[in-house]
């Protein structure tokens, strides 16, 4: 006679098998597996600097990896034009100040703003003392450095402004050094609040021996540096400039909050090795104050002031015809990137 717990054995056996059996018979579950990172390039309109500290913050913290883009960030220089490059497919996404993009706009640049990270920018005009130049009524026989292409669209405002002809003065294409101003080659040279202007001063030059042409001053201060792209992009692949701007947004927010950290991440990417943390913190400090702006969001355009920019290049006919601000840019990418994910 058999015993009842030697069935139930056989049973459970039994059962134990027909389960394997069952499992094996279902397909396999799928490991999940992160998408490959789509390659993108940003073109600076200058060297590695704190400028741009947003863009390799969130390159160095991965954020741009987070949302499947491997970026490369390509540094500019007083000879490179990003709106050229982006504009003809080199690169996918530039920086250049927003009067100058509205230029290329209005010229039929098919490239469109989608962030402005400066709502405010630094430019200056500055001249020793000893030159005799106190404003642009001054420049007539003088050598005034400006750098041509990317940072031109405000001087032009200036001297239209100013009614001077423009054979009364030499101009010439500054270089990214203050050597020749500093040597006395040039009468007037262009630099921005958080770089070349102290540049100068950190070379001996003292505030009370310049004399400094604040461009803001004479109605000319128009939003600074901003994020654009191409319009094939935005209309091909407008996912893609929502990741884009939401990974740089997230860098530039942690930048302003912790910039001390941001310079060192800035020099940890300078190739050049020719940057200082002292200067890259006060750039960054500086930066700070252009890039947050009371009553603004970060990297928002404001509407009224890219008018008001339209407005002025017009009236000074630097802008050969009206253009429409909508053709300049974009929120609907801020809107998306700073929307929250359920």
């Amino acid at each position: 006679m058999k015993s009842p717990r030697n069935g139930i054995w056989f049973s459970l056996i039994v059962l134990v098998c027909l389960a394997m059996a069952a499992t094996a018979c279902l397909p396999e579950a799928a490991t999940p597996t992160v998408p490959p990172s789509e390659p993108v390039s940003l073109q600076l309109q200058w060297v590695t600097q704190a400028q741009f500290a947003g863009y390799y913050v969130a390159l160095d913290k991965g954020w741009y990896r987070e949302e499947g883009i491997d970026l490369t960030i390509m540094p500019g220089g007083p000879d490179i034009t990003p709106v050229d490059l982006v504009s003809a497919g080199t690169r996918d996404f530039g920086t250049t100040l927003l009067a100058d993009l509205t230029v290329s706009v209005q010229k039929g640049t098919p490239v469109v703003s989608i962030g402005q990270i400066q709502q405010k920018n630094g430019l200056l005009l500055i001249a020793k003392k000893t030159s005799g130049v106190t404003g642009p009524q001054d420049f007539k026989g003088k050598r005034v450095g400006v750098w041509l292409g990317s940072w031109q669209a405000q001087f032009d405002a200036l001297i239209a402004q100013a009614g001077i002809p423009p054979n009364d003065f030499d101009l010439v294409a500054q270089g990214w050094s203050m050597d020749p101003f500093l040597a006395g080659e040039l009468d007037v040279a262009s630099a921005m609040i958080y770089n070349e202007y102290h540049v100068v001063l950190e070379s001996g030059v003292k505030t009370e021996d310049m004399n400094v042409i604040d461009y803001a001053n004479y109605g000319l201060d128009f939003p600074g540096d901003t994020l654009f792209t191409s319009r094939k992009m935005v209309e091909q692949k407008p996912d893609l400039c929502v990741r884009m701007l939401r990974a740089s947004l997230r860098g530039w927010q942690y930048a302003i909050d912790h910039p001390a950290e941001a310079a060192d991440i800035v020099l940890k990417y300078d190739e050049s090795k020719v940057q200082t943390r002292e200067h890259q913190l006060s750039m960054m400090v500086e930066i700070a104050k252009l890039v947050q702006m009371e009553g603004r969001s970060l990297g928002r355009t404001d509407e009224a002031a890219i008018k008001r920019t339209i407005d002025t290049l017009l009236q000074y006919k630097i802008l050969s015809g009206p253009v429409e601000s909508t053709n300049v840019y974009t929120n609907d990418f801020w809107d998306q990137a700073r929307t929250p994910t359920p």
